[in-house]
C-alpha cells in the first residue's frame, strides 16, 4: 500500500471529480475510525457516534415543519462561546421573533455544554459531511440563513448551500498562509470558499492571506469573544470562599493548566522564597479526572487544598487551592492579579481573554502561533511569553517585587479587551442585511 503525500499528488493531474471523491472517502473513513474508537472504549468517540444515530428522525421529531430557521454551526465549546453574543442580539430583536435558532455541533464538548442554553431553540450534532447527509439535513432544517463560526469548512454542505442560494456567512476566521485549503491540490475547495457570501476575519493578516488567493468576499470584524468576556465579567458573581482564601495578598491563577505549567510552578515554589510574603495560588487544571488532581498535590512542595474540601474554617491555612470542578474558572479571574494560562507550550493556548478582562497580568508559553490574540496581547504589554522555568521565575518575581510594573501590565491587559470590542455588532449588521436581501 502506498501513502501519497501532497508532493506526490502534485505530480498527477487529478480532476475535480477525483479530488472530491478523495475528500468524501476521507470523510467516511474518519467517521468509521471514530465509531471504532467508540466501540473500543473511547468515551468521547462513543458520544460522537451515539449523538448522530437516527439523526433524521431526531431532527424531524423535534423541529417539525417550522419554516423560519436560523442555522448556526459551532464546532465545539469555544466556538459556541463566540456565537452566544450574536444569538442574544438576534433573540433581542423583535424583527426575528418568528425565527428559531438551530445550533449544530461537531464535538460532544460543545453539544453537552449547550444543553441548558435556553436561547438556542434546537441543538443537534451535525451529521458527517456526505452529499446525502447534506441534502437531507438542509431539507429538514430548511434554513433561511446559515452562520458558521471560525473555519469548520464542510464542503458538501457549503456546495449545497451555494447551489440552493441559501445565504451563508463565516465569522471569527483566522487564516494562515500554510493552511491546507490554500494548497494547489485543493483548488476545488478554494473555489467553494470564494463563493461563500461573506467571510469575516479576526485580523488584517487573515485578510491578506485571502487577498493573495483572489478572494473578494471578506472583511475584518474582529473577535466576538471580546464582547463575550466583557458580558461575562459584567455578570460574574462573588465567591465568598475565594475572598477568605485570598485575604489581602496577590493571587496567581494557573488557568486551564497542563503538566508543563504545573511543573514550572512546582519548580518555582522550590527555588524561590519571595512568594510566601506576597502570594496565594489557585490551580485550575485542564484535566481534573482520574488521579491528576492528587498527583498535583503530591508533587507540590507545600500543602494544597482541594476546593471540594474547602470551608471557611480551613481555607486560610493553605497557600495553594486546587479547583477540582468544571465551570468555575472564568468567575475566579475577578480575584486574580496574575494568571499563568495553560496550553501555550504546545500551540493549544487556552482562553487568555477571560483573565485579561479582569485586569490580570498574563503569562503563557511562547508557542501560540495559532492564537493571534496571544501575540497581540504581548504587543499591548498586557502579557509576557515564556520559554522555560527561568523566564517564569523572572517575570513572576518581577511582578511581586515591582508593584508599578504589575499594575501597568494589568491596566494594559484590560485596555486590550475593551479596545477590541464590537465584532458582534458588525456580524449582526451583516446578518440583518443578508436575511432581508435573500
Amino acid at each position: 500500500m502506498f501513502l501519497y503525500t501532497e508532493k506526490h499528488l502534485a505530480n498527477f493531474t487529478l480532476t475535480k471529480t477525483a479530488l472530491k471523491a478523495i475528500y468524501n472517502i476521507g470523510i467516511r473513513s474518519y467517521s468509521l475510525g471514530v465509531k471504532l474508537a467508540g466501540a473500543f472504549g473511547n468515551s468521547k468517540a462513543k458520544k460522537w457516534a451515539a449523538g448522530r444515530k437516527d439523526w433524521r428522525k431526531t431532527i424531524k421529531n423535534q423541529l417539525g415543519s417550522n419554516e423560519k430557521n436560523i442555522w448556526i454551526h459551532a464546532t465545539s465549546l469555544g466556538e459556541f462561546e463566540q456565537v452566544k453574543p450574536l444569538i442574544e442580539k438576534i433573540k433581542a430583536d423583535n424583527a426575528f421573533s418568528e425565527y428559531k435558532i438551530v445550533v449544530t455541533f461537531f464535538s460532544p464538548s460543545g453539544y453537552d455544554y449547550s444543553k441548558n442554553y435556553e436561547l438556542a431553540d434546537f441543538k443537534f450534532y451535525l451529521p458527517i459531511d456526505t452529499k446525502i447527509n447534506a441534502t437531507d439535513f438542509i431539507e429538514l432544517i430548511n434554513p433561511s440563513i446559515a452562520i458558521f463560526v471560525k473555519y469548520d469548512f464542510w464542503f458538501n454542505y457549503l456546495e449545497l448551500l451555494q447551489k440552493k442560494q441559501i445565504p451563508h456567512l463565516f465569522f471569527g476566521c483566522n487564516f494562515r498562509k500554510n493552511q491546507i485549503y490554500f494548497k494547489s491540490i485543493n483548488k476545488w475547495q478554494i473555489e467553494i470558499l470564494q463563493k461563500i457570501n461573506h467571510l469575516y476575519t479576526l485580523n488584517q493578516r487573515s485578510l491578506d492571506v485571502l487577498k493573495k488567493h483572489a478572494f473578494s468576499n471578506m472583511k475584518i470584524s474582529g473577535d466576538t469573544r471580546f464582547d463575550k468576556v466583557i458580558q461575562n465579567a459584567n455578570r460574574c458573581q462573588p465567591i465568598e470562599l475565594i475572598e477568605h482564601f485570598k485575604q489581602n495578598k496577590k493571587l496567581l491563577i494557573l488557568g486551564s493548566s497542563w503538566e508543563k505549567e504545573e511543573d514550572l510552578l512546582t519548580r518555582y515554589l522550590k527555588e524561590n522564597k519571595i512568594w510566601k510574603k506576597h502570594l496565594k495560588i489557585i490551580i485550575a487544571p485542564h484535566n481534573i479526572y482520574g488521579n491528576h488532581v492528587s498527583e498535583i498535590i503530591q508533587k507540590l512542595p507545600i500543602k494544597a487544598l482541594k476546593f471540594s474540601e474547602a470551608h471557611e474554617g480551613n481555607i486560610q491555612d493553605f497557600d495553594v487551592l486546587i479547583i477540582d470542578n468544571i465551570g468555575m474558572l472564568s468567575n475566579l479571574y475577578q480575584y486574580g492579579n496574575i494568571s499563568f494560562i495553560g496550553g501555550g507550550f504546545t500551540n493549544r493556548l487556552h482562553n487568555i481573554l477571560e483573565a485579561a478582562t479582569f485586569s490580570n497580568a498574563l503569562l503563557y508559553g511562547n508557542k501560540h502561533a495559532k492564537f493571534p490574540e496571544g501575540e497581540q496581547l504581548i504587543k499591548a504589554k498586557g502579557a509576557f511569553a515564556i520559554k522555560d522555568g527561568n523566564e517564569f521565575s523572572k517575570h513572576l518575581n518581577g511582578f511581586l517585587e515591582d508593584n508599578e510594573l504589575l499594575e501597568k501590565t494589568q491596566r494594559n491587559a484590560k485596555a486590550f479587551i475593551y479596545n477590541n470590542k464590537g465584532a458582534t455588532d458588525i456580524v449582526f449588521d451583516e446578518f440583518k442585511r443578508m436575511i432581508s436581501k435573500y
